[in-house]
């Protein structure tokens, strides 16, 4: 009898560790103004995620792409610890890319870095400064070629106040003149950043629109409304 009360309450033990992880707040706004604001945790291998590429087309006829970047494309991450903004078990950027999808039409497609980032909140936070600071530019790869596209939306979160620097990469190695690009991005209350201004000077012969910005953790009916309501702004 005290072997079988004894394994009862290890259980609820570990119940109640798991409901307060669960409820876990995320990290105060200014704690996440001064460190990346995101990782990822999608769950899905490289071979799932090249093969993310949609080719119905929009009713108007132009070509439209939807690229994002979300740091990683993990197979096993916690959710509950993970540093990323999650909206229903999917990171935030990642569905903000999804419901334009959706909406829009199109293809889409994630920038996956040459080289996982760290799960860890203070790891990638560390990683991503030292970034910024040595001025890199992660390597990446991406299925598609955005240049073939007339409209491009392109998302990314807010890293040490700017885009990450894989998204410099991203712009120097592709030519947008004569393309439109519609970025979007998650924050921590930074809003863009001031990061549409910043692709306005990496690309300027692209029409680079004011784009759409959500704080991570909102929620996703909230999300949905907003965009679909910025996409009919558009004429989408």
């Amino acid at each position: 009898m005290k072997k079988i009360i004894a394994i009862l309450l290890s259980i609820l033990i570990v119940l109640s560790l798991v409901a307060c992880g669960a409820s876990e707040s995320t990290p105060t706004e200014k704690a996440e103004e001064t460190k990346a604001v995101e990782t990822t945790a999608a769950p899905r291998n490289d071979t799932e995620t090249a093969q993310q590429v949609d080719t119905s087309a929009p009713e108007n006829g132009e070509k439209v792409l939807v690229v994002y970047f979300s740091a990683n494309n993990y197979s096993d991450v916690d959710t509950v610890s993970s540093a990323t903004p999650m909206i229903d078990g999917v990171s935030a950027t990642e569905l903000i890319a999804q419901k334009i999808h959706d909406t829009v039409g199109g293809e889409i497609a994630p920038i996956i870095p040459a080289e996982d980032y760290p799960t860890g909140y203070n790891e990638v936070a560390d990683q991503a400064k030292n970034e910024r600071d040595n001025g890199d530019r992660p390597a990446f790869t991406l299925s598609v070629d955005p240049t073939e596209y007339d409209t491009i939306f392109i998302g990314y979160p807010i890293w040490w106040y700017e885009m990450p620097m894989v998204m410099d990469t991203f712009f120097e190695t592709y030519d947008f003149s004569g393309k439109t690009i519609i970025p979007f991005n998650t924050h921590a209350g930074s809003r863009d950043g001031g990061t549409y201004d910043d692709i306005r000077d990496l690309e300027p012969n692209a029409t680079v629109m004011d784009g759409y910005n959500v704080t991570g953790g909102t929620d996703k009916a909230t999300v949905d409304s907003e965009v679909e309501s910025w996409l009919s702004g558009l004429g989408y």
